[in-house]
């Protein structure tokens, strides 16, 4: 109980250190271009900062949250993040940049609805499977077709990098809930096929595939961000430049503040620096799978679960582009990179961790008070409300 207890204050205390650190590296990253550009050097990170008093208040709410209401609502929430992706190519709300839809105009603020939607869908699944395990065709089947709806959406924008962490992510959740190893085998044989088919079927994606195989065949264009990216982590060596000084911010790296923020870093803090960074999120992810795997139903095992793979895969992904480790591509440090959407939204998943370890804490509890009586049986039937089944609890002979 104790230990549920220290997993949940270390979780917000590492995360939201995190993101103070993400505010102070936005501004090292940003100041030049944000002078430039409007006059103000902390123009990105006022709104950040304001982005991160809202995610506070998200991140509280979702702790108030009885996480077994996501199952009644994961079909709604399923549709409203759908809709969202869909609302943003009516002329006037989607917002284009950079030859591509994935922001909708709400008049005084921006959102990115793929942001909520790879989490929207996290919900669906752990919701679903939860009550309809994936060991037939037929919930396999409709887990699919939940995946395929929100990815071939984020796909039109086009977003393909968010389109594989919600693929991968998705992947790993139906595994877990139990699909055949039969079934398996045949998912793997249309994403093969398909995969290919994505990557080729815009000249864009193939530019990107040149540049990461050899940048320097194109140092002016494709492979521009790329080689600035590889100057930066080279400069920093060991031990980095230092806070402030980096030079690659100076309009040399594109994006510095947001996919390539962790360029930014590796230059300031070094090798060293930047293996910190990724033992934070190491850290991160320890703790979000440790409340997973003492989560009180399958339901919540599986949402955590979801929540983790995210952060993971989003940060692996991230940092594999940053160190040229796979094609360049669009994706966000969690936490540390500029964005309001992804900020508050990762904040709320936090939350949501936050309250199924509180869950597993009060389960605790009861099994201590239970133990503590005067009169107890071998075994007890105890009601898991998420998937409305009576399981046995055994408990230990009171002495």
């Amino acid at each position: 109980m104790r230990e549920i207890k220290q997993i949940k204050i270390r979780l917000i205390i590492t995360v939201v250190l995190l993101s103070i650190f993400g505010i102070i590296m936005q501004y090292s990253a940003s100041s030049y271009s944000a002078l430039n550009e409007t006059g103000d050097a902390f123009f990105y990170v006022k709104k950040q900062s304001l982005s991160m008093v809202v995610a506070l208040v998200f991140m509280f709410l979702a702790t108030c949250i009885d996480t077994n209401k996501f199952i009644k609502l994961r079909l709604p929430i399923l549709v409203c993040s759908c809709g969202l992706l869909a609302i943003i190519f009516i002329p006037g709300l989607g917002i284009e940049k950079y030859g591509a839809t994935r922001w909708l105009n709400l008049g005084f603020f921006t959102i990115q609805p793929s942001e909520i939607a790879k989490f929207g869908l996290v919900i669906f699944l752990a919701g679903y499977l939860s009550v309809h395990p994936a060991n037939n065709v037929k919930s396999l089947s409709i887990c699919l077709l939940a995946i395929a709806c929100v990815c071939v959406l984020i796909m039109l924008e086009p977003n393909m990098s968010i389109t594989m962490l919600v693929g991968m992510s998705s992947m790993v959740m139906i595994v877990c809930g139990g699909v055949k190893f039969k079934h398996i085998m045949v998912l793997l044989v249309p994403i093969l096929i398909v995969l290919p088919i994505l990557i080729l079927s815009e000249p864009y994606r193939i530019k990107r595939i040149l540049a990461f195989l050899d940048p320097w065949a194109n140092p002016r264009d494709e492979g521009f961000q790329l080689i600035q990216s590889y100057y930066a982590l080279a400069s920093g060596g060991l031990f980095g430049v230092g806070l402030f000084n980096s030079r690659q911010k100076y309009a040399f790296l594109p994006f510095a503040e947001t996919d390539f923020i962790f360029s930014i870093i590796g230059e300031e803090f070094g090798f060293f620096g930047a293996v910190l960074v990724l033992c934070v999120y190491a850290y991160i992810i320890y703790l979000g799978i440790k409340i997973s795997m003492r989560a009180r139903s399958s339901h919540e095992s599986l949402l955590s679960l979801g929540i983790v793979m995210v952060i993971t895969l989003q940060t692996l992904l991230n940092i594999a582009v940053v160190t040229g480790s796979i094609p360049p591509t669009g994706l966000p440090l969690p936490f540390v990179s500029h964005g309001g959407s992804s900020l508050v939204v990762f904040f709320f998943a936090v939350g949501v961790l936050v309250k199924i370890a509180s869950n597993s804490e009060d389960l605790s509890l009861k099994e201590i008070r239970i133990k503590g009586g005067s009169k107890v049986s071998n075994s007890m039937a105890l009601y898991d409300s998420s998937s409305a089944k009576v399981r046995s609890l055994k408990l230990f002979k009171h002495r």
